[in-house]
């Protein structure tokens, strides 16, 4: 039934198009791999004990957004 109408994920992924493709934060996004960080701290983090924890690359992706 809506197979024919162009439809978005989210409101996120309408403004992430409006962005220009040389801003700053896209070309970090493209030019850095991110998910080593997940990997190096794994052990850091405990999977079965407490509340989940924030991914870690999510919150290096936070800091960088703040630096910029």
């Amino acid at each position: 039934m809506l197979k024919n109408k162009d439809m978005q994920l989210s409101i996120y992924s309408i403004l992430y198009n409006k962005i220009p493709d040389n801003h700053i934060l896209k070309l970090v996004n493209h030019a850095v791999d991110f998910s080593f960080i997940n990997k190096l701290l794994e052990k850091s983090y405990c999977k079965y004990y407490g509340r989940p924890a924030k991914e870690p690359e999510l919150m290096i992706k936070i800091c960088l957004t703040q630096a910029f």
